[in-house]
């Protein structure tokens, strides 16, 4: 809509330079569309990539679906500027319009939470660290797998600057695990010269709720200065810190979230799954926004 007004305004200037009218006019009608598709074609080749790396699975195809959702957004919306709707059939019109401001009200939210991602990652962390909880990742032997090993290797980083930190090692074993997540993650710091009298080991949960919930008792068990409160630092991938800060606050564990880097060809899929479950983790208060847009656009629209 922002683009819209901006060609809009840009058709009635009277500009005498022609370099700048011409240079004007390219970046709005042919840079940011050219950029626009070049995006659509990356998260639509991206799913066959996905699809020769890790298999084919659902996740694999949201970033497709992301980039033609993109399309389906301009495609509706060019519609919309053609075919003046609200004189042909106003019922459609309501329905289409709520359709494109819905569908923008998502992809919004999930450039704010790409934002956070990216700061996050960027912006260290600068107190002073008691414990480093590093959150377990799928495993398919006692080795750690390289999403995994990304994580240890960020709490790694921090360690450099807090070397009395204790790492809580937090993962319990699946039934497709031949060990805990908990067992691999120290098994990897010991080779990294890690002593056993720092890393605390919480091998019994199964979700991050509960990482986070075991690893909270551990700490505080572990915890003997009763005249501050510890300073918490938990590691996951970049994409999955925002929903594990949200799980930390409910298991009332006051901890930063630091996100280790991910790789190219998975991030955009793994962005996209996370941000679907912290949309359903949200889901009443998203249905009631939605709600709030019909509404809107219905009291808009509608020709009292």
């Amino acid at each position: 809509m922002t683009l819209i007004a901006s060609l809009t305004f840009i058709n009635q200037l009277n500009v005498e330079n022609n370099f700048l009218s011409i240079a004007i006019l390219f970046v709005f009608y042919i840079l940011i569309p050219l950029l626009i598709i070049m995006g659509c074609i990356f998260l639509v080749r991206n799913t066959r990539i996905m699809y020769l790396k890790e298999g084919r699975s659902l996740v694999a195809k949201l970033s497709a679906a992301f980039g033609l959702n993109i399309f389906v957004i301009f495609g509706v919306l060019l519609f919309m500027l053609q075919i003046d709707l609200f004189s042909k059939n106003i019922y459609w019109a309501i329905i289409v319009e709520s359709f494109l401001l819905i569908d923008v009200f998502f992809v919004s939210l999930f450039i704010c939470y790409l934002i956070y991602s990216v700061i996050n990652q960027m912006v260290p962390y600068k107190k002073n660290i008691d414990y480093i909880i590093v959150l377990g990742a799928g495993i398919r032997s006692e080795e750690v797998t390289p999403l995994l090993k990304s994580r240890l290797d960020k709490g790694l980083m921090y360690l450099k600057d807090n070397p009395k930190a204790k790492f809580v090692v937090s993962g319990g074993q699946g039934p497709d695990e031949p060990v805990s997540e908990a067992f691999a993650m120290a098994k990897y710091l010991r080779s990294q010269n890690i002593p056993d009298s720092q890393i605390i080991i919480e091998d019994k949960s199964t979700t991050t709720y509960e990482n986070m919930k075991y690893s909270k008792i551990k700490i505080d068990n572990d915890w003997s200065d009763k005249t501050r409160k510890p300073n918490v630092l938990f590691t996951t991938n970049n994409y999955h810190v925002l929903r594990s800060t949200t799980y930390a606050d409910m298991a009332k564990l006051k901890a930063h979230g630091a996100g280790a880097p991910t790789s190219y060809y998975f991030l955009p899929s793994a962005l996209l799954r996370e941000y679907a479950a912290i949309l359903v983790q949200n889901k009443i208060k998203i249905l009631l926004i939605m709600l709030l847009i019909i509404s809107f656009v219905i009291i808009a629209s509608w020709p009292f």
